[in-house]
């Protein structure tokens, strides 16, 4: 495999040196297949020639992280017996991944602007797989709690990164589509991660877990360092500061809008498992095969993606996915049968993928010459509204008022998606 050439077309070059036939896949933003029909002293040899796209190995190594995410929710007893502790104190180590992550946002962002975004993404990436193979060796609680909180602060640079390069190389108007190709990943990363881990670690143990994914994620850090990185040009003024940003109306609109969406629709996820379980009596096994048609919901959406922005406007998207959204969680109040909640996530899923791809598509436009700044307060705005939406609504659980909590959910939802409609868009800014 030769080099890849980073440019902002993302064209190939092939050697003119060599008679060739090329052939390109559908998606070239993606995989580029080249076959060369070599004339020489063997002039019947074919050589086979796959080339990943920067964007392809950004999208397996966000697979990898969205997996690293959820991938010890199912194993935390077999840690905390391995390591002599709790399981509440084992937790900790997923507490102290999720703030670093989140943390983590506001220093890739703007670095990435005065480098290269591919250049911050490999090199964190090769911090991500090394602790969480140490995370693995840990002798103690304390530390694997603090390998997890390394490993979380290097993982933090690869999701926000990647969609900011989705915001430097592909047209505004293709956006959706390809953000919508990427909550596949993401999508299926939530919806099968913790059965994976769950299975592996179980039949041989999550240290092993662990050592594998570590070293698994090694192949595309490698493939990413064959990646030429130009030098960096002359560009555009990066040097606002987050409080210039942060005056910008359209950008207040999209990050109290993410905010939001953060609080309502993923604190009130966090509770829906044990929802299920009061309201059904279902184990933990069943809980977890209906949660995940919530990712499913995803899955099918971002497939959906291409036809729907073409009978939707972008404005059109977000109602719809704050409706679907809104009205998948007052459909929990009532006591229907549980395949009314089931259809419920699918439905929730579904929505997500319209509203939060078009939030993502404004705000990979905030700022354009500082758009790994703009983009890294988009996301740590996002993280923020999670824990707050999760602390909160915790009180109304711990007093069996989900009515409550489904109530405000569905109602602020749908607000939210009609509100972004009357929101400034990039085409009238």
């Amino acid at each position: 495999m030769k080099t890849m050439d980073v440019r902002q077309d993302n064209s190939s070059r092939f050697d003119e040196k060599l008679p060739m036939i090329a052939f390109r896949s559908a998606s070239p933003q993606f995989l580029q297949i080249r076959l060369y029909i070599c004339v020489g002293e063997e002039p019947s040899v074919m050589v086979w020639e796959p080339t990943m796209t920067p964007l392809a190995l950004l999208f397996i190594l966000s697979f990898l992280v969205c997996v690293d995410l959820r991938i010890l929710t199912p194993v935390l007893p077999s840690i905390s017996d391995s390591l002599g502790s709790s399981p509440g104190t084992v937790g900790l180590a997923m507490t102290a991944y999720s703030i670093t992550y989140g943390l983590g946002q506001l220093f890739y962002g703007p670095l990435s602007d005065r480098s290269s975004r591919i250049a911050v993404v490999r090199a964190a990436s090769v911090g991500f797989s090394v602790f969480t193979i140490l995370s693995a060796l840990a002798a103690t609680t304390g530390q694997f709690i603090g390998a997890r909180l390394l490993a979380g602060a290097f993982a933090g640079a690869v999701i926000p990164l990647t969609l900011v390069y989705i915001g430097d190389t592909i047209a505004y108007e293709r956006r959706h589509i390809v953000l919508g190709r990427f909550s596949i990943i993401t999508a299926f990363a939530m919806a099968f991660s913790a059965s994976i881990g769950g299975t592996v670690a179980h039949f041989i143990s999550w240290r092993f877990m662990l050592v594998g994914y570590g070293l698994l994620a090694l192949i595309p850090i490698g493939l990413m360092w064959r990646i030429k990185i130009p030098p960096p040009a002359a560009g555009p003024d990066v040097s606002a500061g987050f409080s210039e940003i942060l005056r910008d109306r359209r950008a207040q609109f999209v990050y109290i809008a993410v905010f939001l969406e953060g609080f309502l629709l993923w604190g009130g996820m966090t509770y829906l498992g044990a929802f299920a379980t009061r309201q059904y009596g279902f184990d933990q096994f069943i809980v977890g095969l209906l949660i995940a048609l919530f990712g499913i919901g995803i899955m099918v959406g971002g497939f959906l993606m291409d036809r729907i922005s073409r009978r939707f406007s972008e404005n059109g998207l977000a109602a719809l996915g704050g409706l679907l959204m809104g009205a998948s969680y007052l459909s929990l109040i009532p006591k229907w049968p549980f395949i009314i909640f089931a259809i419920s996530l699918f439905l929730m899923g579904l929505g997500y993928v319209s509203l939060h791809t078009t939030l993502q598509v404004r705000g990979t436009e905030i700022s354009p010459a500082a758009r790994g700044k703009a983009f890294s307060l988009f996301t740590f705005t996002l993280f923020t509204g999670i824990a707050a939406g999760s602390a909160l609504f915790g009180r109304l659980v711990d007093a069996g008022r989900y009515e409550t909590m489904f109530v405000i959910a569905g109602i602020g939802l749908i607000v939210i998606g009609l509100a972004t409609t009357l929101s400034p868009s990039r085409s009238a800014s």
